[in-house]
């Protein structure tokens, strides 16, 4: 596959929208489009964590998917879901489903898995607690709230290629969206130029393709550490001397690739 034609397309288009059957507007936050436009023609898609199943109705008014399957776990979002499908006259397209994570697919079921909303940990954690699923799946498109390096390492371990990474900006936040098929898992790290550590938390692709929004990912990312570091200021056990002295080596590293980045741009 193209993917550089494929990250093109994403980065060229916009924020969509379309009408649902009953003449209202489905419209799509920018961070929801950025990940719609990952899903490829024609698939069977599992939402989980779907919420409203907003996604999976946008993309079958467009025609894009050939079925879709909504997982919700608690009763409200799974009803929020269910209702949304219904008003939509979607019923024969998408499934909504009740179901602790991927429990709610039957192997080898979902073409294509969307994961997105959640933070880094949960989202690895609901991997690898359904991986017997993704037997024959054909790409996940994860976003992660926070702690995307969780999501990486657990890619990576598992044998799943790191093909696509896009960063988004959205309500004043940045969400990074990631993008993996079967393959060669190390194949993105091997020339990022990075430790293997850093290239996790800061994105392979991310870093290789210079992302427009990459500089501003770096502040967030030194922001939140140097936080942390002020909060261990008054800390004087064993413990917060050896993370003072970790978050100090974080921020030395981001600083490198801010300093970098800059050279470059001068």
């Amino acid at each position: 596959m193209a993917f550089e034609k494929e990250r093109k397309k994403v980065m060229d288009q916009r924020a969509a929208s379309t009408p649902e059957g009953d003449g209202h507007k489905i419209e799509l936050s920018r961070r929801l489009a950025a990940v719609a436009r990952f899903v490829p023609q024609g698939r069977v898609v599992a939402d989980i964590g779907a919420d409203h199943a907003l996604l999976l109705a946008f993309l079958a008014q467009e025609g894009r998917i050939q079925k879709g399957i909504a997982g919700e776990v608690n009763l409200g979002p799974f009803e929020n879901a269910r209702d949304r499908v219904k008003d939509g006259s979607l019923d024969e397209t998408i499934d909504v489903r009740q179901g602790d994570g991927l429990a709610v697919l039957a192997p080898r079921e979902a073409d294509v898995v969307v994961i997105a909303g959640m933070g880094g940990a949960l989202i690895a954690s609901i991997l690898a607690r359904g991986e017997e699923k993704l037997r024959d799946t054909e790409r996940l498109i994860l976003q992660p709230n926070n702690g995307a390096e969780r999501v990486r390492a657990w890619l990576l371990e598992r044998g799943w290629r790191v093909v696509a990474e896009d960063l988004v900006e959205d309500g004043g936040l940045l969400y990074e969206i990631l993008v993996a098929e079967p393959g060669d898992a190390y194949a993105p790290y091997y020339d990022s130029g990075l430790p293997l550590q850093q290239a996790l938390e800061t994105g392979p692709l991310l870093w290789k393709e210079r992302h427009p929004l990459f500089p501003e990912k770096i502040r967030k990312e030194l922001e939140g550490r140097e936080r942390i570091l002020t909060s261990l200021d008054a800390g004087r056990t064993r413990e917060a001397l050896l993370r003072k002295q970790q978050l100090q080596e974080e921020i030395s590293g981001w600083r490198r690739l801010l300093t970098w980045l800059s050279k470059e741009t001068n």
